[in-house]
């Protein structure tokens, strides 16, 4: 695939495109280097601010974490072929070598990007509530971001600590990522073969009073089919893939079993499309038409199974790709209506039935 018609572009202002997983706030790029994400850069296939709008997102999900100040990584960072300068002036995230909490770890990572988020008011809009998001929708200069975090770690067994993240505007977790947390298992956890704890239950609670989206992506299956039931608000999973079609299944996709639970229960899977940066993180040119099938591939067996009011795009971080996608579904005979779910729609209904009025 080697260009993008007037029709998608057409299609990505007339209908708001959403990516369920855009910015990797936990990246080098952010907790070495700075990036200034209201600045365009033009070398890379990276999100920023203005990119984000040229590719005609609306609503952008951004996600950080406990990021470890190791100083030894720094230099092979400099290293690195997808290595981008940061703010020249720009202090270290972490002052020394002390910091073991992962509260304060995500709470530093978090704070670069509403630094981000205060400097460009004329770009961006944090959403905190479904009225902000009404507002971010309504004005042709400005997109919608949110503001997400991995683990459970930097919470812990604190419904305060919690409490505390969603007044700064924290409006996702993914629960769980590498390993047993104090809530739930993760993917890789296979032999427990157990639910959530009744911590877990308690955490999930507290989500939803809280307008926090729960992500499932990194939860092993009864877990992720446990949270479902227990959640009162639709869940998510933001970037994965089904199960089914692979050759050698791995836990860490979806199974149809899941599939149909988040359907059942109003929530959404974002499928992670399969198709990888340009060397260095150059820009696209093109994209690789073997993995634009595998692409369409999986969306066509998520709607074929759950329906297309429960499919959307999570990319992983590569929000470059999006219009690619919408040009895809469009050329494969996707209708508009079909179309325009799976690229926002249907993440906009989520949100609106999580988020705080």
């Amino acid at each position: 695939m080697n260009s993008i018609s007037e029709r998608t572009r057409r299609f990505h202002r007339d209908h708001p495109i959403a990516d369920l997983l855009a910015l990797n706030l936990s990246h080098p790029r952010f907790t070495i280097a700075d990036i200034d994400l209201g600045q365009r850069d033009e070398s890379s296939c990276r999100g920023d601010f203005p990119k984000f709008r040229d590719w005609g997102l609306k609503v952008a999900m951004c996600k950080g974490g406990a990021a470890v100040p190791e100083m030894n990584f720094a230099p092979k960072w400099l290293e690195d072929p997808t290595f981008r300068p940061g703010r020249p002036d720009s202090e270290p995230m972490y002052l020394s070598l002390a910091i073991n909490s992962p509260t304060l770890l995500c709470l530093a990572v978090l704070d670069r990007f509403l630094c981000n988020v205060e400097e460009n008011p004329d770009k961006v809009i944090l959403v905190r509530t479904a009225a902000d998001l009404d507002r971010a929708l309504s004005d042709p200069e400005r997109i919608a971001v949110l503001m997400g975090a991995n683990r459970s770690d930097w919470f812990g067994d604190s419904p305060g600590a919690l409490r505390q993240f969603a007044r700064l505007g924290l409006r996702m977790v993914t629960i769980g990522q590498a390993t047993r947390e104090l809530g739930w298992d993760v993917s890789g956890e296979l032999r427990s073969g157990g639910r959530m704890t009744a911590l877990g239950v308690r955490m999930i609670e507290e989500m939803n009073r809280r307008g926090i989206l729960i992500d499932l992506a990194h939860t092993n299956d009864p877990c992720a089919l446990d949270a479902i039931e227990v959640s009162e608000r639709p869940v998510i999973d933001t970037h994965s893939g089904p199960r089914a079609l692979e050759e050698d299944p791995s836990p860490r996709s979806t199974s149809d079993e899941v599939m149909k639970a988040l359907a059942e229960k109003g929530g959404l899977l974002g499928i992670m499309p399969p198709i990888a940066r340009p060397h260095g993180d150059a820009p696209y040119e093109s994209i690789d038409d073997g993995e634009m099938e595998e692409t369409l591939k999986q969306i066509r067996y998520a709607v074929d199974l759950m329906g297309a009011a429960h499919v959307g795009i999570g990319t992983h971080f590569n929000s470059a790709v999006l219009p690619w996608i919408t040009e895809a579904l469009l050329e494969d005979g996707f209708s508009e209506e079909d179309t325009a779910k799976i690229m926002g729609g249907n993440y906009l209904r989520v949100l609106r039935q999580v988020l705080p009025a």
